[in-house]
């Protein structure tokens, strides 16, 4: 490994490594495996870094480096990288403590179950496209991750929406909790 190599990636990729680090937790749901595939993402650029300096965006190489080792390792593994506050998982810590009633501990750790059953019959695919557009990513930065059209992302998103809000119904007999079609509460 020569410096001026590792000069070079670090050039590239140190810009970028809060917005890498912060999907990769929100796709995974767990510290570890967010390191694990920010790790592999690293691994991949590195080996990459000559085509990563003529790239126009290297933010948008990497997000899609990570959006598609993230898909293929919950794929390989069979099953959903989401935990929920119960597991103890990202979730539980993020909890503020001592600031909400009973009530709304408890129903807001029944909504975070709820949303883990739904999360986890999901497609990898919309799971991770729901989680990098809730990260704030547009779709034009989308299009550029995904290497697809803007308007294939938008029908992606729309479809992802849907399916996520009806399972979301179903769970609740028909009432879903979030109109994630309109967008009102």
């Amino acid at each position: 490994m020569s410096d001026a190599r590792q000069r070079q990636f670090a050039a590239i990729v140190q810009p970028h490594f809060a917005v890498l680090y912060r999907a990769a937790l929100r796709l995974t749901r767990q510290r570890q495996d967010a390191e694990d595939l920010l790790q592999e993402v690293f691994v991949r650029a590195y080996a990459s870094v000559d085509e990563l300096v003529g790239v126009q965006s290297p933010l948008a190489w990497l997000l899609r480096a990570e959006y598609h080792l993230f898909v293929d390792l919950a794929r390989r593994r069979g099953r959903s990288p989401f935990v929920t506050a119960v597991d103890g998982g990202e979730l539980a810590e993020s909890t503020p403590s001592g600031e909400a009633g009973p009530e709304r501990v408890v129903d807001a750790e029944h909504g975070h179950e709820r949303v883990a059953a739904v999360w986890q019959r999901l497609d990898a695919d919309q799971r991770a496209l729901l989680a990098l557009h809730a990260e704030g990513h547009g779709l034009d930065e989308l299009a550029d991750i995904l290497g697809i059209a803007k308007n294939a992302v938008s029908a992606r998103l729309h479809r992802a929406r849907q399916r996520l809000a009806k399972l979301l119904g179903a769970q609740a007999g028909g009432q879903p909790a979030l109109n994630l079609l309109t967008g009102e509460p």
